[in-house]
């Protein structure tokens, strides 16, 4: 019995480690949205590695693992591709270089989200060692460019390998809770026009950044006219860049563009967004919406999906917990918010470290996540909630 446990201690010790290395080297490899390539790669063969029963990578470079052959069909996403670096300087280590110290890993990625992806791909790599196999199909995504349009890496995926999931976890930081809906999100660009002249007569001309002036205001005022009318809270919504196209320094500029980060709760629509920024902005400005419009989504406690995550949990940690909300947006947004597909979230790492200077995970939480994504799958085929 005691030699049983130490072999088994030597290969959970090994697996451990594996799945660390594994880590650091997607962090230490950089994969902006669109350059994700060499990221694809290093998890394609980690996947292999670890005996996934097939490996594929689209054309968009997403790569899709596979286990098992069961009926049931649970798709586990998360993205590869990360945001960049505003200033550099604020960093304490190479953003492109992973460190690991005092059991924390830093470095662009680590929390959002290749420490999700570390977490999924092993938790594969756990269940085709231990044989936690039923009748069930796990497909792991590592996918692309979710920082620059959420949804259309997996959607690509999905329709590439032409089905339709049972269920979706997305792998997004969590703290380790369990998600079961977060706000959607609309980017939207609206131009304001002038007319040019000369900076030394400028009352010849019409200045488009100043037209843009009371634009801005009264955007920021809508923040404090929302109300709460979902279990998502409010709507929010920021001015997030303005830019003009100038001729020059000393030209009064005949156009301004500011660019519009708005959050959505549950059943507003692009129509809706369109007609609030009219009655905000003025009825003859342009407005682009520069992305999909990335629907708010909410799946309910009772909801099979939800329970099954919760049972899993209990069994993971030996403790109870409800499921909570996000308040930014994933893939989600279209595997459950567009497609109508079960959905819920978990991952490792901390929300608040996503997209910041010295982003960063601890090690302990990748592992503890990747014994819940282990659990999952046959507690939810089990169909015994």
């Amino acid at each position: 019995c005691s030699r049983t446990m130490f072999r088994t201690k030597l290969i959970m010790n090994k697996f451990e480690n594996d799945c660390l290395k594994f880590l650091l080297k997607m962090v230490s490899t950089k994969s902006l949205s669109k350059n994700e390539k060499a990221v694809s790669e290093i998890v394609a063969l980690e996947m292999r590695q670890l005996n996934y029963d097939d490996v594929k990578v689209d054309k968009l470079g997403s790569v899709i693992g596979k286990i098992g052959c069961g009926k049931i069909k649970i798709l586990f996403d998360a993205h590869i591709d990360t945001v960049g670096i505003a200033d550099i300087k604020q960093w304490k280590t190479d953003p492109f270089k992973a460190v690991y110290k005092n059991g924390i890993i830093y470095g662009r990625g680590s929390c959002d989200d290749k420490g999700c992806v570390a977490s999924m791909v092993y938790a594969g790599g756990l269940i085709k060692k231990l044989g936690l196999l039923d009748d069930f199909t796990l497909y792991v995504s590592a996918s692309v460019q979710e920082e620059i349009a959420e949804g259309y890496g997996i959607d690509f995926l999905l329709k590439s390998l032409k089905f339709r999931p049972d269920c979706v976890v997305i792998g997004e930081p969590s703290n380790l809770k369990i998600v079961r809906g977060h706000k959607g999100r609309a980017e939207i660009k609206i131009t304001v026009k002038g007319k040019a002249c000369h900076a030394s007569i400028p009352d010849e001309g019409e200045n488009a950044i100043y037209k843009t002036l009371p634009l801005i205001k009264n955007i920021d005022t809508l923040n404090k006219k929302y109300k709460i009318t979902s279990q998502l809270g409010k709507p929010v919504i920021s001015v997030t860049q303005i830019e003009t196209k100038n001729a020059s320094i000393n030209t009064i500029p005949d156009n301004c563009s500011i660019y519009i980060d708005r959050r959505t709760v549950e059943n507003e629509t692009k129509q809706e967004i369109t007609d609030e920024m009219k009655n905000a902005c003025g009825k003859n400005i342009k407005i682009d919406y520069l992305k999909k419009f990335f629907n708010a989504w909410v799946l309910p406690r009772e909801h099979y999906l939800v329970k099954s995550a919760v049972s899993s949990y209990k069994k993971a940690y030996k403790k109870n917990t409800e499921a909570t909300l996000w308040p930014f947006c994933t893939n989600g947004s279209f595997t459950m918010g567009e497609r109508k597909i079960p959905t819920i979230g978990f991952g490792p790492g901390e929300e608040k470290q996503a997209h910041v200077a010295n982003e960063r995970i601890r090690f302990n939480d990748v592992l503890a996540a990747v014994k819940f994504y282990s659990i999952f799958p046959l507690t939810f085929s089990s169909k015994k909630i």
